[in-house]
């Protein structure tokens, strides 16, 4: 019996380069301007915001995994080519490690950059959190950024855009690039050097694990934090 050659993930020579994966997410843009999901929700503090804010986040999730699915069988290739695979179970214990280690790392550096930068304004998640008045609200947020939304931004950050740059600049500057193009769609020039940071370690992860999930436990960890953190200012 010939035994099958093991591939790994990410994939070394990815068939897809990175203007694709730009196009797609120019793509999704495009599609929800007109749908009004570019906006940030108004009234943050009510039901109906926190609701608006919920199916917004829902239907871009829904969204860019449909793209990026369509994208995916128009050239042939599996899910498992963006990294969902199944992980070892110490790399998943290391994604929970680092998602406390960035919640509390980069939230102390966050601390010092708004003593030399200012504070700066706050993300719609954060104003959605603090205005939600119920605990089924506070659920279903931290469903969206706990869990949903880190497998997004995993599956469009290490999963489709850190290939082909691992493939064109190397391992280091793959995982660097990456890291800064993380920071850059979240367009917030003073959070920008945490997010780059974050955005490293969760781009290394995924190299090291061969795996989508550590990244997805660890981006998921931080922001699961920071929403409790988030909640208990409230009282």
């Amino acid at each position: 019996m010939v035994k099958k050659k093991e591939v790994r993930i990410p994939p070394r020579q990815p068939i897809w380069n990175i203007w694709q994966g730009l196009f797609l997410i120019a793509l999704v843009t495009l599609l929800e301007f007109p749908l009004g999901w570019l906006e940030t929700p108004k009234d943050l503090a009510s039901v109906n915001g926190v609701l608006r804010f919920l199916g917004v986040g829902f239907g871009d999730v829904f969204l860019y995994i449909s793209v990026i699915w369509i994208f995916m069988r128009l050239i042939r290739r599996p899910f498992s080519d963006l990294g969902f695979v199944k992980a070892e179970k110490r790399f998943i214990l290391l994604g929970l490690a680092a998602g406390f280690f960035l919640f509390f790392s980069i939230g102390l550096l966050g601390n010092e950059l708004t003593k030399i930068l200012g504070i700066p304004a706050p993300q719609s998640f954060a104003i959605a959190v603090k205005g939600a008045n119920y605990s089924w609200e506070f659920a279903l947020l931290t469903l969206l950024g706990g869990i949903i939304a880190p497998i997004k931004e995993e599956m469009l950050f290490r999963g489709l855009i850190y290939p082909p740059l691992r493939e064109a600049h190397g391992k280091g500057k793959g995982i660097v690039l990456t890291g800064m193009f993380f920071a850059m769609l979240h367009f917030d020039l003073i959070r920008f050097l945490p997010l780059f940071l974050g955005g490293i370690v969760l781009t290394w992860l995924y190299e090291r694990s061969s795996s989508i999930w550590p990244s997805v436990v660890a981006h998921g960890t931080w922001n699961i934090l920071m929403a409790l953190a988030l909640w208990i200012q409230r009282y």
